[in-house]
C-alpha cells in the first residue's frame, strides 16, 4: 500500500519499523525474565523490563503498533511481579514505597494487557 497519509507513522516502511521494535522489546523482556540474576530488581527488573512494558504501551498507543497477545503480557506481569514481591523489601526498605512502587508495576502491565486486549479483540472481529 505504500503510504496512506501525511503522519510519521503513515506508510508501511514506517510501520514495519515500527513492528521491528516492538518485536525487539518483546524478545528483550522475555530474555531478561528468563534470566534468574537478570530479573532481578537491582539488575534489569527496573531497569529494562517496566520500562520495556511502557514503551511497548507508548507505541501501541501513538503509533498503533500491534502489541504483544494479552496472555503473553498477562505472564510477564505475574512473572516479574513474583520477583518483585520477594525482592522488594531487601531492596527498598520502607514498606510505603514499595507498595506505591508495586501499583505504578501493576498499572504499567495493566495498561498494556488492556491495550492487548482491545487490539486482539478487533483483530480478531476483523478476521471474522
Amino acid at each position: 500500500m505504500g503510504t496512506w497519509g501525511e503522519g510519521n507513522f503513515d506508510s508501511d516502511g514506517a510501520m514495519d519499523y515500527v513492528g521491528e521494535l516492538t518485536r525487539q522489546l518483546a524478545a528483550r523482556i522475555e530474555e531478561v525474565l528468563s534470566d534468574e540474576n537478570s530479573r532481578s530488581i537491582d539488575e534489569e527488573g527496573e531497569a529494562v523490563i517496566v520500562p520495556s512494558v511502557e514503551i511497548l504501551s507508548l507505541l501501541t498507543e501513538r503509533c498503533q503498533a500491534p502489541p504483544p497477545k494479552p496472555s503473553t503480557v498477562a505472564d510477564w506481569r505475574t512473572r516479574y511481579l513474583a520477583v518483585y514481591d520477594d525482592e522488594a523489601p531487601g531492596f527498598y526498605p520502607e514498606p510505603e514505597f514499595q507498595a506505591e512502587r508495586r501499583a505504578i508495576i501493576e498499572a504499567t502491565f495493566a495498561t498494556l494487557e488492556n491495550q492487548a486486549r482491545d487490539f486482539w479483540q478487533d483483530a480478531d472481529e476483523e478476521d471474522d
